[in-house]
């Protein structure tokens, strides 16, 4: 008898084990973030003057592969509310962190073939839920911060939308969030700024601090049927979607590494920072 109560026990923990297993990503669980090496305006502006271009390439999941097109729970993409993904030229969602002492930096690549947004909030339509866990645990039930951002239906202005800011300061637009629209590209590009503050630390950021991210970027379109929030992409988006989970988060770890700037400028090679 005492052996049938050993075995439900281990049998019920390799149960969860493998049904965590099939929504965690086995490449992409983690972002290794590598330290800013150039000054980062926030402008919407990916160029490589701030070095973004280098990271996006640079850091990657443990298959060599960059964190663009991230699959989730079987999807890159998941359809909502009646709408239709035709691929990666529709809608798919790239995504860079870097970080100093003061701030982390997150930036967003998103391919996205039409731009389209309901008035109102800035989930619904073409916009960015990022969700964070300060603590790096990511057990259900920690604290989750969650901040909107979108462009307006002409892509004239940002609209925001701090949704759970704790008691702390939101994020304020120019100052912590910035999207441009691309049209010529079918491209929008976001880039956010988070202080200790926003996310209720005190201190400063320091290699080797972790915290849960979720990054989910809603897609509508212009065709009848197709508006509003009809489908996402990004990393872990279930921390957003079907309620506010803080398991359902990646994790990022700070490193210190950087990325080194060769003879022509484009940074490149990851090094590591001597240790003095």
């Amino acid at each position: 008898m005492k052996r049938l109560f050993i075995a439900i026990p281990l049998t019920l923990l390799l149960i969860c084990l493998t049904a965590d297993a099939q929504w965690r990503s086995k490449t992409h669980d983690v972002y290794n973030a590598l330290q800013r090496t150039l000054d980062i305006k926030i402008d919407g502006e990916l160029d490589d003057d701030e070095g973004w271009e280098g990271v996006f390439e640079t850091v990657t999941g443990t298959d060599g592969k960059p964190f663009c097109g991230v699959e989730y729970d079987g999807n890159v993409f998941q359809e909502h509310g009646g709408g239709s993904w035709k691929g990666a030229d529709d809608h798919e969602t790239c995504f860079a962190i870097v970080w100093d002492p003061e701030t982390i930096y997150l930036a967003l690549s998103v391919t996205d073939d039409e731009h389209e947004h309901v008035a109102g909030q800035a989930w619904n339509g073409d916009g960015a839920q990022i969700a964070v866990e300060p603590s790096g645990d990511r057990k259900a039930g920690q604290t989750l911060f969650l901040y909107n951002a979108g462009l307006n239906d002409n892509a004239t202005a940002v609209i925001l939308g701090n949704e759970r800011t704790n008691g702390q300061p939101g994020l304020e637009v120019d100052k912590d969030i910035a999207i441009v629209r691309n049209e010529a590209e079918n491209e929008t590009y976001y880039e956010f700024r988070f202080t200790p503050d926003h996310l209720g630390l005190s201190g400063s950021f320091k290699k080797g601090d972790k915290f849960g991210l979720g990054i989910c970027v809603n897609d509508g379109d212009k065709a009848a049927g197709q508006g509003g929030q009809k489908g996402w992409s990004g990393w872990y988006t279930h921390s957003v979607v079907f309620g506010k989970n803080s398991e359902h988060t990646g994790l990022v770890v700070l490193t210190d590494e950087v990325l080194a700037v060769e003879p022509v400028g484009k940074l490149t090679t990851t090094w590591g920072n001597l240790k003095r």
